[in-house]
C-alpha cells in the first residue's frame, strides 16, 4: 500500500512553503487582510488554497485569478 492521501487536509505555511507572490498579488492580499480583518490564519489558507488552485491549473505559481478565487472561497465559504 501507498502512503495515506492527504487530500482534503491543510498544513500550517511555513517559512519554506510561502509561495512566492509579484508585487500586484501581495498589494491585493494585503488590501484583503486589511479591508475584512483577516487573521494571520485566514491569510495563511488563502495561500494554501490559492497554491493549490494554481497547481489544478497546472501553473507554476500562483497568478491573480488563482489568488481571487482563494479569497472569494475563503470569505463565501463563511471561515471569516
Amino acid at each position: 500500500m501507498g502512503a495515506p492521501s492527504r487530500r482534503g487536509t491543510f498544513t500550517p505555511v511555513t517559512s519554506n512553503s510561502i509561495p512566492v507572490l509579484d508585487r500586484r498579488l501581495v498589494a491585493v492580499l494585503r488590501a484583503t487582510v486589511k479591508d475584512l480583518n483577516l487573521s494571520a490564519r485566514m491569510y495563511s489558507r488563502i495561500l494554501i488554497v490559492a497554491r493549490r488552485i494554481a497547481d489544478w491549473a497546472e501553473a507554476d505559481r500562483i497568478e491573480t485569478p488563482h489568488l481571487l478565487e482563494a479569497i472569494q472561497f475563503c470569505t463565501l465559504s463563511g471561515e471569516i
